[in-house]
């Protein structure tokens, strides 16, 4: 079974593949349905219970009993798969911890010893990797799975063919290595297979299954053909090969929208359909159409819900290669830093959260949009490729609007407290750049941190140095990771101490390292 937290749809089949229970939230109520049937018989808890517990925002794995445990794992933890024997645990981490200015920026995946409580391996997944969603393991116990993006972001946003800039992966791991395998490209030629995200494996270890939350589709891959064609292949083709798979994988059409958790037994494969709410049955020996059965009511029914749906449709793109999300997961940012050409070409900056962006004015680093509405807008037709119809487009800014910031790591502590007295001080003054309630001016302000890509062109052809930024929102800024405009720091700690954030403004490289650590707690439970 893939676990998710925050924004997570469970899935559980039972051991006699006669029930299935789904929940469509984490922590909310699961709805159990008879799979002979294909019926809801009930709702109530999900049938299942794990002796640790994933902290997204926190990064870390509980471990529960006698003596509780704490360790740390990773930026956003956010799926986890055991090992048949349960000697391990595999767990996906959504997005890259380095600074975006790294030859090799990419997210990873965390091994676990239970047993020991700690980590046994982390592995970095291929250059670009972003977007973790569904990691398993093979009943075998040879092989995990984890599926993600891997973005082309070192070339600029120009056009969207053959995965200009974002192409849809998964990544072998070899379990007794504990290493990564091979990354292998799941888009074809001229159509894209859009945000990967639950992945299961059959009972004979035999078939990978992935729903793509994007398009709406099942891929059904021949693991043995695959680990063969890997084999006989130079190492980088699989990860930059589109049609990689032409042959041994099938795509399956499903008839809801939204998939993002497989479950695979002996006799069929489930898929949860979030938006439409719905669980589809493919019966992994038949060619018929996917079974559909209603667990719940579609989000469609409401405007944001609607806006939810489109902000992650990649099939509103040309050739379906990447939906809003891919580049901003769960509204946020995906830790990358991208060459835009709103605001000429050369001079890539790293990715915004959408949160509270319809309260800010202008918009993007330069403020080079009016508003988020027309950012939005403009993404569609510059990004995706596409036109929308002006209702579609209300209705994803009705869903960005509608957005809360989750609660912060640090919210509550004393440590949070001592910080947010300096924050507030005068002899700190980062109030003065980033008041509340959004916590910044929105004001285009330079404090002191141009690089060597910061230019606009202007008479001429010429480049003129790019030295104003906009103030950026301090809400959720632990979660907006690597920091400044190129994404040079990857600690709030270094834009605080090492990059003394705030000097041309503000007064921070005269703090201790006691009081930098009291001030990131504060920022932290924003």
């Amino acid at each position: 079974m893939t676990a998710s937290l925050f924004l997570a749809t469970w899935l559980v089949v039972s051991p006699g593949g006669d029930r299935v229970s789904v929940a469509w939230e984490s922590g909310g109520q699961a709805v159990h349905v008879d799979a002979r049937a294909g019926k809801v018989i009930g709702t109530g808890r999900l049938p299942v219970e794990q002796p640790y517990r994933l902290d997204r925002f926190a990064g870390t794995i509980r471990f529960g009993g006698e003596k509780p445990e704490t360790v740390r794992l990773c930026r956003e933890p956010v799926a986890s798969a055991p090992t048949p024997d349960g000697r391990y645990l595999f767990v996906a981490c959504l997005l890259p911890e380095q600074p975006a200015l790294d030859a090799h920026v990419a997210a990873r995946v965390v091994v676990v010893d239970p047993a020991a409580r700690r980590v046994a391996a982390s592995i970095l997944l291929a250059p670009g990797s972003t977007g973790v969603r569904g990691i398993a393991v093979s009943p075998d116990g040879r092989w995990a799975f984890a599926t993600h993006l891997v973005a082309r972001y070192t070339v600029h946003t120009a056009q969207l063919e053959q995965g200009w800039m974002n192409t849809n992966a998964v990544s072998i791991l070899d379990v007794a290595r504990r290493r990564l395998h091979a990354t292998v490209i799941l888009d074809d030629l001229d159509r894209g297979a859009a945000n990967p995200w639950g992945v299961a494996v059959s009972p004979d270890s035999k078939t990978l299954y992935i729903a793509h939350a994007g398009t709406h589709e099942l891929s059904a891959i021949d693991i043995p053909a695959m680990l063969n064609r890997i084999a006989q292949s130079p190492p980088d083709e699989p990860a930059n090969r589109l049609s990689f798979l032409l042959g041994v994988r099938r795509r399956i059409p499903l008839p809801g929208k939204g998939p993002r958790a497989v479950a695979a037994s002996k006799d069929a494969v489930w898929v949860a359909e979030y938006f439409t709410r719905t669980l589809a049955r493919i019966d992994p020996s038949a060619r018929q159409s996917p079974q559909s059965i209603r667990a719940g009511e579609p989000l469609s029914k409401t405007r944001t819900g609607r806006g939810e749906e489109l902000f992650h449709d990649a099939t509103l793109s040309f050739q379906q290669w990447q939906s809003c999300s891919s580049c901003h997961p769960d509204a946020r940012a995906d830790g990358l830093n991208w060459d835009l050409l709103n605001d000429g070409i050369g001079n890539p900056k790293n990715t915004r959260s959408l949160l509270n962006a319809h309260r800010m004015g202008a918009v993007m680093w330069t403020g080079v949009r009016p508003s988020a509405s027309n950012a939005v807008h403009s993404g569609m037709k510059h990004i995706l490729f596409t036109e929308p119809a002006e209702e579609d487009l209300k209705a994803i800014d009705a869903w960005l609007q509608s957005l809360q910031p989750a609660p912060g790591p640090a919210r509550g502590t004393a440590a949070a407290e001592r910080g947010r007295k300096l924050f507030f001080s005068d002899a700190v003054g980062c109030v003065s750049c980033h008041p509340p309630p959004l916590y910044t001016d929105g004001a285009l302000r330079d404090v002191g941190t141009l690089g060597p890509h910061d230019f606009v062109y202007g008479a001429g052809r010429a480049r003129t140095p790019q030295q104003m930024f906009k103030t950026p929102s301090l809400i959720e800024a632990w979660r907006t990771a690597p920091y400044l405009h190129d994404g040079r720091y990857a600690a709030l700690q270094e834009v605080i101490g090492k990059g003394n954030h705030g000097d041309l403004r503000g007064r921070t490289s005269q703090l201790t390292a006691d009081q930098i650590r009291d001030l990131v707690a504060f920022l932290e439970s924003l």
